[in-house]
């Protein structure tokens, strides 16, 4: 599907936004080229016309303006159906309430109680395998592994799963070319998960699959399917992006100047670099939506009833009426506003534990590989539009 949808029609160069790679430089280079012609370019997305929001000022308003772009639309469309009905396919006021259940997953005893030393202790066992080598794909031994059980170990999940967490979270993921596969994920994750979260009823542990059992808010508590569609979000929005987001830091520091030198030396320009790969580089390139069910005019445009909406999360955050040289990493830059995580009401709930996770990573990364080099450059170029990140990343140290 992709190689048909790379196309030339009138003279223009327009691919399938849903299923293109553009690797590196030639996604922003195109996404540069749609924001200087208009704020609302139509382009194709799963073979079909959709507009795709190119300025920073359009991403925004349009992610504050819940009537006109409803989030809740797309969600039950695209992730309702595998996922099963979890906050983020809800209407506001059930999405309040069901954030609030939702989110000991990111933000509760369980995870501030973790710490930073477990986190540390998991990274040490990840790299210890390939310490000794000098070399390695950090993608499939490292980058990839970690979110995912950071995930399973804090819901309180047996270890001995965790490559099944994998298949699933991939799968969950793939939704829209394989729904087959991520159906019969989705089953699987359900028949694993029911007697867990029975036990967790009967005698409570101190992990986040308890708090989840135990959370009540406005006199509502979660069921147990709603646990389970929640988990299953979980695994492939939060362990994925995190993962992407990881490879392309390593991909900015070992490619961009003498960035991997300058914050291997001083873990002061660490969070620096985290804030800065997540404006030049993020791992979510565009949110979909779709709009409300009645013509609207925005931006200049006249936007169908019903149409699919692209929010370019990489288009806003390089908008140079923002942010000065937006091709350049620069790891000393005063990095705000970012579009990555969403503004408003809906705003990414994992925000704060995807960059911790990058801060503990980058500062174990340093001290047990602080000679690193890579290997390939073009094979670690981010790729991807809807989730973007390096599929490889050969490395020596």
């Amino acid at each position: 599907m992709a190689d048909a949808m790379n196309m030339v029609v009138s003279g223009d160069s327009e691919v399938d936004f849903a299923t293109a790679a553009l690797p590196g430089a030639e996604f922003h280079s195109l996404l540069a080229q749609f924001r200087a012609e208009t704020p609302v370019k139509t382009v194709r997305f799963l073979g079909q016309p959709a507009y795709y929001l190119t300025s920073y000022k359009a991403v925004e308003a349009a992610f504050r303006d819940g009537e006109k772009f409803p989030a809740d639309a797309w969600y039950q469309l695209s992730s309702e159906p595998v996922m099963g009905r979890t906050f983020i396919s809800m209407p506001t006021r059930e999405h309040r309430i069901y954030r609030k259940l939702a989110t000991p997953a990111f933000r509760s005893r369980a995870v501030v109680g973790y710490g930073d030393a477990e986190y540390r202790r998991i990274l040490h066992e990840l790299i210890d395998p390939f310490a000794q080598q000098g070399e390695a794909d950090l993608v499939t031994q490292l980058t990839r592994a970690f979110p995912l059980i950071m995930i399973s170990r804090m819901l309180g999940l047996p270890i001995t799963q965790e490559d099944d967490f994998k298949r699933w979270a991939l799968s969950l993921l793939n939704f829209i070319h394989d729904a087959d596969e991520a159906l019969g994920a989705a089953h699987e994750i359900a028949a694993y998960l029911q007697p867990l979260i029975q036990a967790r009823r009967h005698e409570p542990r101190n992990d986040v699959l308890t708090e989840l059992v135990q959370a009540e808010v406005e006199g509502r508590s979660l069921s147990d399917e709603e646990i389970i569609s929640h988990i299953r979000l979980l695994f492939p929005t939060g362990a994925d992006t995190t993962y992407l987001a990881l490879g392309n830091l390593i991909y900015a520091l070992l490619t961009q100047g003498d960035a991997w030198q300058q914050v291997r030396d001083d873990a002061d320009l660490r969070n620096g670099a985290i804030e800065e790969l997540l404006r030049w580089e993020p791992p979510a390139g565009i949110i979909a939506r779709l709009s409300c069910e009645r013509d609207i005019e925005f931006f200049g445009h006249t936007i169908p009833a019903s149409s699919l909406v692209l929010f370019g999360i990489d288009a806003a955050n390089r908008d140079p009426e923002l942010f000065p040289e937006p091709d350049r990493y620069d790891i000393a830059r005063k990095t705000e506003k970012l579009m990555t995580f969403g503004p408003g009401p809906r705003a990414c709930p994992g925000m704060h534990l995807a960059r911790q996770e990058l801060r503990l990573a980058l500062d174990v990364l340093a001290e047990r590989l602080p000679n690193l080099q890579l290997l390939d450059r073009d094979a670690a170029r981010p790729r991807g539009t809807i989730l973007r990140g390096p599929q490889a990343m050969r490395v020596r140290f």
